[in-house]
């Protein structure tokens, strides 16, 4: 015997729905019956046993007040690996079905004390939590009336006292198993009922979209079309949208019903290119895509045709694409062209002014800057003048008493004034004015102590030789009756090892100046891109305005690490020096300058922020535009940041500016490659 029933889950109703709950039921009561014939009779259990895996965490709850049934029950349930939970009272019972994990089957006896087996089945099946689980009434009672109360209080079944193994066994594992089968019927319902709500929100969403896409493809103005292409090579639309009015004059119907009316209109100068393409494209089953004219009432239009070819079971060719009136585009493009030759030759003649005008304002901020050069050149010559001055007049003076002067010391004294010779020439440390005064304080009362007169002037010049640690050696020398003459002549000589180092500071000072006035003027506007420390030719800009900077303006510097880039070294140097000269000039050479350079991902940063008085936030859009100045006339031309901006345009980079009051920054963003 079999029951077998099929539907089709695209016609889901409600009528359907129910109609398999209930036969899924009647194939469950039909199986159940199977297992025995009835409430006396056990059908063996090999034959008959229904197919379901017992698993270590069923458990049932046997109910009874009495313990030798509760053990008998006990014992033949845990041979078959059920998890048995035992009470010997209905209210004992209530309290433990509350609790978690709740029973998969309740045993429960019929007459107990205080509470029967039927008022605690009425319990359990009043509460939400309980009411599904299976109860399974126990009793030496066999009348017909107690089993049908037994029944009309929630139970599924009547086992009666005295218990045989085997009948206890076969009606455990039926319910088990028909709770089995309930809870994956109700799950399997709960999804048909879901994949029913689903395919209606789909189909009406559907719905929706199929309407909105034939409103936007009534009211665009590109014809789209679906066709036919047939081995034969015949053809035939089957769709046309509302464009064809405006594209051929024709309505949607018509080319349906003479497609070849599309093929007419094609330039006779236009047909064999496109046939070869459209065959091409048929060929290849490739994306197609082609530009052609066609003469509509004696006028020529362009038309740009994309389509997508499909092949089908039976051979033909189906396309979808689209058809777009162009001519507008071309007319375009052919004044464009002809436009593009005159700014071809305009693009050239540019380009050279734009090269005269970075030069030319490279000359203007090196006027600016000539000054300020040349009192950084003229101060280390004067220093260096100064020191050569010193040491000559040393050789041609002091130099000449040395031998008698040391003939006047005793050994221990000679010896002494090297040390202090020594000490003094080793020192390499330079005083603020703070510690020359409180090393004074120090020193003097010593010397005081050792009973040297004018011993102020004489810590003074110990301070200035740098001889103000360990002095006790010294003090010998400077006791004694010749102390001025020996602290003279101490003085002479560190004098001149400190003109030679004046020399060389001053001349390396002159020299960097010049290097960067060199580095700074060069401009090659032929030459080829080249790496370039980002950081260095900033510092050589700022050489370049030491003279203006250390008047009242402090500089601070936070290079982070970041590696060399490709470049035009000369003309980003123009970069940095039109921001710093902007900066300078906004806060009139009084303030705080900060540069920092730092990397972000694939980029590098460069920003310079003043502490001016700001940008007005009227004319921040206008400050990149040529010849835009707020400077008196003759003052400024206008161009030093739409040239800065150039520049940086020319390496792929950009410039941004963001200004409050007492706060301006530009950010130039530079590739890394």
């Amino acid at each position: 015997m079999g029951i077998t029933a099929t539907c089709d889950c695209g016609q889901y109703s409600h009528h359907h729905l129910t109609f398999a709950v209930c036969l899924l039921a009647v194939a469950v009561k039909f199986y159940s019956s199977l297992l025995y014939d009835d409430a006396t009779c056990i059908i063996p259990l090999q034959e008959k046993t229904l197919k379901m895996t017992h698993s270590p965490k069923i458990t049932i709850l046997v109910i009874d007040d009495n313990i030798y049934n509760l053990r008998l029950l006990s014992a033949i349930l845990s041979k078959q690996q059920y998890t048995v939970i035992t009470e010997s009272n209905g209210s004992d019972a209530l309290s433990r079905v509350q609790k978690k994990p709740l029973p998969d089957l309740i045993m429960l006896d019929i007459i107990m004390p205080r509470l029967s087996g039927y008022e605690v089945s009425e319990q359990l099946k009043a509460n939400k939590i309980t009411c599904d689980i299976p109860i399974i009434f126990l009793s030496a009672l066999n009348e017909t009336l107690d089993k049908v109360k037994a029944f009309a209080v929630g139970g599924i079944d009547y086992i009666t006292k005295p218990f045989q193994t085997e009948e206890v066994l076969a009606r455990v594992k039926t319910h088990l198993s028909l709770r089995h089968l309930s809870k994956h019927l109700q799950e399997k319902n709960d999804q048909l009922h879901n994949e029913i709500a689903e395919r209606q929100r789909v189909e009406k969403a559907l719905q929706r979209s199929n309407t909105r896409y034939q409103n936007l493809a009534a009211n665009i103005p590109t014809m789209i079309y679906q066709s036919v292409h047939y081995p034969d090579g015949s053809q035939h639309f089957l769709y046309v949208s509302p464009a064809s009015r405006k594209l051929y004059g024709l309505e949607p119907e018509t080319l349906i019903d003479n497609s070849s009316l599309v093929q007419e209109a094609v330039h006779p100068d236009d047909r064999a290119v496109l046939d070869e393409a459209a065959l091409l494209a048929t060929h290849l089953l490739a994306p197609w895509h082609h530009v052609w004219r066609i003469i509509i009432s004696g006028q020529i239009k362009w038309v740009q045709g994309d389509s997508t070819p499909e092949k089908q079971p039976d051979g033909s060719i189906l396309w979808d694409g689209q058809l777009m009136d162009i001519t507008e585009i071309k007319q375009a493009e052919e004044a464009l062209r002809q436009k593009n030759e005159d700014l071809a030759n305009a693009l050239q003649e540019l380009k050279a002014t734009q090269e005269e005008l970075i030069q030319a304002e490279k000359m203007a901020a090196l006027g600016q800057l000539i000054a300020g050069v040349a009192h950084e050149i003229n101060t280390p010559l004067g220093a260096i003048q100064l020191s050569v001055d010193d040491i000559s007049a040393f050789l041609s003076e002091t130099l000449l008493q040395l031998p008698s002067f040391f003939n006047t010391l005793s050994e221990t004294q000679q010896q002494d004034f090297l040390a202090l010779l020594q000490q003094a020439l080793q020192n390499e440390t330079t005083l603020s004015f703070r510690e020359q005064r409180r090393l004074r304080r120090t020193l003097t009362p010593q010397l005081e102590e050792q009973g040297i007169d004018n011993a102020i002037n004489i810590a003074d010049t110990l301070i200035e030789m740098g001889i103000y640690n360990n002095i006790d050696r010294f003090l010998p020398l400077l006791t004694g009756s010749n102390r001025k003459t020996i602290l003279e002549m101490a003085y002479q000589l560190v004098s001149l090892q400190q003109s030679t180092q004046t020399i060389v500071f001053a001349s390396k000072r002159a020299a960097n100046v010049v290097w960067a006035l060199k580095s700074f003027a060069r401009f090659d506007p032929n030459g080829e891109k080249m790496e370039a420390d980002i950081k260095d030719n900033i510092e050589t800009i700022l050489t370049l305005y030491h003279n203006q900077l250390k008047q009242g303006v402090e500089v601070n510097c936070f290079y982070d690490p970041v590696p060399p880039i490709l470049c035009y070294p000369d003309e980003l140097n123009q970069v940095w020096s039109n921001l710093i000269h902007n900066a300078l000039q906004a806060m009139d050479y009084q303030g705080t300058l900060t540069i920092a350079v730092k990397q972000n991902e694939n980029q590098i940063l460069i920003s310079f922020t003043d502490s001016g008085k700001g940008i007005p936030t009227e004319i921040l859009p206008k400050i990149f535009t040529p010849f835009f100045t707020t400077k008196p006339p003759g003052e400024g031309s206008g161009l030093g940041l739409d040239i800065v901006k150039k520049i940086i345009d020319k390496h792929k980079g950009q410039i941004k500016v963001d200004s409050i009051p007492s706060k301006t920054t530009f950010t130039v963003f530079l590739p890394c490659q």
